[in-house]
């Protein structure tokens, strides 16, 4: 429920500007990842939220946290193939084909480096 407020927001925002939103996403290691995916980029689903897409994702990931090292590659592979979104190899690479990005890490330890780069680029952000 909460991630289709998320996406629903997103959108709303997105209206305002009067085009879809190029979102990004950081952390491709949680199912969330998946589901705004699914949420944003398949029209066809009946729950399709119109007014954004993920147009592309940084996986990031956290080798010492088990929730993120067993399933990384399971939702990198998900997203990238079933929803198309493009997957790029670090963070000032993402910035620069987005226009807000939504910071889904599972490893929080990690959150402020990864949004650092998100404030350099002076990209609007989510955190979940």
């Amino acid at each position: 429920m909460m991630i289709a407020r998320t996406a629903s927001f997103l959108c709303l925002a997105a209206a305002c500007c009067g085009q879809d939103l190029k979102l990004g996403i950081i952390g491709l290691d949680t199912s969330h990842a998946v589901r705004f995916s699914e949420l944003l980029n398949d029209p066809a689903r009946k729950d399709h939220v119109p007014g954004a897409v993920i147009v592309a994702a940084y996986k990031g990931g956290s080798p010492t946290v088990a929730e993120s090292a067993d399933r990384i590659e399971r939702f990198t592979e998900e997203v990238t193939t079933k929803y198309r979104v493009k997957l790029v190899s670090s963070i000032p690479e993402l910035m620069k084909q987005v226009d807000a990005v939504m910071l889904l890490s599972v490893d929080a330890r990690q959150h402020l480096d990864q949004v650092r780069a998100v404030f350099t680029a002076k990209k609007r952000g989510v955190h979940r």
